[in-house]
């Protein structure tokens, strides 16, 4: 996977945060579950968690926002 195409994810994921959409987060990792390792994902998700830094939108931490709803669908399995 190119650098430009982790950049591309890295903002889809963070403009997901941006708008809390559950359902495209559900989306985005049903894509990218195919088509990106583990690991390269945990870097993908830590370059996001460090974009988006201690941005809040709707009186929510981005981050917080993120991994409620990433271990939601962990938990959904």
């Amino acid at each position: 996977m190119s650098d430009h195409d982790k950049l591309k994810l890295i903002l889809i994921l963070c403009n997901i945060c941006k708008n809390q959409d559950s359902v495209m987060l559900t989306k985005f990792m049903h894509i990218v579950a195919r088509e990106v390792e583990t690991e390269e994902f945990n870097r993908i998700l830590r370059r996001a968690m460090k974009v988006m830094g201690e941005k809040t939108y709707n009186g929510q931490v981005c981050q917080d926002w993120l991994m409620n709803e990433l271990f939601t669908l962990y938990k959904l399995g």
